[in-house]
């Protein structure tokens, strides 16, 4: 375990744990280790596995049964639906959502995001990187870019739990014609699997996505990586009118 992290103890034990239930490492209906098992194999006291196996009730993927031990729920993997078909990409589930703003900046654009974003090479850009979660438990990490040169101030508007196409709508007067969107495969790395509670190389869902104005504008551009055991993409086709 990481004991110098700054993620706690029981959040760390809870996530491995959770890992091996979704991969089927533990499967429906077995019997996981008693605490003392537990507790040798990741280094931590009682107090942490017991708060970590609680986190894991209550979120559907054990059951307790006094005197008997603490079992695999039936197929618990699947938390939220993030529908790909409108502008905004919204999970939806049952639990208590939250988003925290992992990085919050402000950057020259370069060649690349200069050609992106339709604006001159060195332009300022807000880059916003943002880890959704239902429960505590993360499901996504959203990393936009907006060219400040376009919309002068967006940064200041920008809080966790604020929706960016409110702000563009309210405060810019945006109107969004199209989006283009790409999905793809990719790995979680040193950086987004501490974010997102996940193994090293863990397999994700990459959703690209150029957000269009009106005026055929660059409104932003972003990259969302989608745990897939935690989250169904909904996409709806519709026929030309």
């Amino acid at each position: 375990m990481n004991t110098q992290g700054s993620t706690p103890l029981h959040e760390q034990v809870r996530s491995l744990l959770m890992h091996e239930i979704e991969t089927e490492h533990f499967t429906e209906g077995e019997r996981l280790p008693a605490e003392p098992e537990l507790c040798e194999r990741f280094g931590v006291s009682r107090i942490t596995i017991r708060r970590a196996v609680a986190d894991l009730e209550r979120l559907g993927f054990v059951r307790r049964q006094q005197g008997r031990g603490t079992f695999v729920s039936t197929r618990h993997q699947i938390m939220g639906t993030m529908s790909v078909s409108g502008f905004a990409d919204k999970v939806v589930g049952k639990g208590v959502k939250e988003s925290r703003i992992m990085r919050s900046e402000i950057i020259p654009a370069d060649d690349k995001r200069a050609a992106l974003l339709e604006v001159e090479v060195g332009d300022p850009i807000f880059r916003l990187i943002r880890v959704f979660a239902l429960d505590g438990v993360p499901l996504s990490i959203d990393d936009s870019r907006y060219s400040l040169t376009r919309y002068p101030g967006f940064d200041t508007h920008i809080t966790a739990g604020t929706s960016t196409y409110r702000v563009l709508r309210e405060q810019y007067g945006v109107e969004f014609s199209e989006i283009d969107r790409q999905i793809s495969v990719g790995f979680t790395n040193t950086l987004t699997a501490g974010w997102l509670e996940r193994p090293l190389r863990d397999p994700l869902l990459l959703v690209r996505k150029v957000a269009l104005g009106t005026q055929g504008e660059v409104v932003h551009t972003s990259k969302v990586k989608i745990v897939p055991s935690r989250v169904s993409l909904n996409v709806v086709a519709r026929a030309d009118a």
